[in-house]
């Protein structure tokens, strides 16, 4: 799990001051790894709650999950965590074929989050959660 997480920490352009949540079959493990590297802001991710306890987080990561159905349901319940401009990354390794990375990247996109064009090549997908589209009071 060290170079998958450095792999995703590195794609989010994550640094120790960043609060991180963890979810996915993994998030015990990589939540040991960030402490050890010096990530002091990590929680666990379970699902989103309210909106006072969400949007505090710059990076989800969702790591361990083995089938696209796992990926795309902890991206589900756990994006609201996710604050506007943060960015979610998922661990997509299990997945060897492209069709089911691009199944995934749709996936997200349908739950409004962007997701670049060519995500799907690469084993971990990067998506960001938008700014909010209406002009500010």
């Amino acid at each position: 799990i060290h170079h998958t997480l450095g792999r995703m920490l590195t794609l989010a352009q994550a640094t120790p001051l960043c609060f991180v949540a963890v979810t996915g079959p993994d998030a015990g493990e990589a939540m040991s790894v960030l402490w050890r590297k010096g990530y002091d802001r990590v929680e666990a991710a379970r699902r989103g709650t309210c909106r006072a306890a969400d949007e505090q987080s710059d990076v989800l990561l969702v790591v361990g999950c083995s089938t696209l159905a796992d990926a795309r349901a902890a991206a589900a319940s756990t994006m609201t965590m996710l604050r506007p401009g943060g960015v979610l990354v998922i661990d997509a390794g299990a997945f060897l074929e492209q069709e089911p990375r691009r199944a995934l990247c749709e996936d997200l996109r349908t739950l409004g989050l962007d997701v670049e064009a060519q995500a799907y090549l690469s084993a971990e997908v990067l998506a960001t959660r938008p700014f909010s589209k209406r002009a500010a009071a």
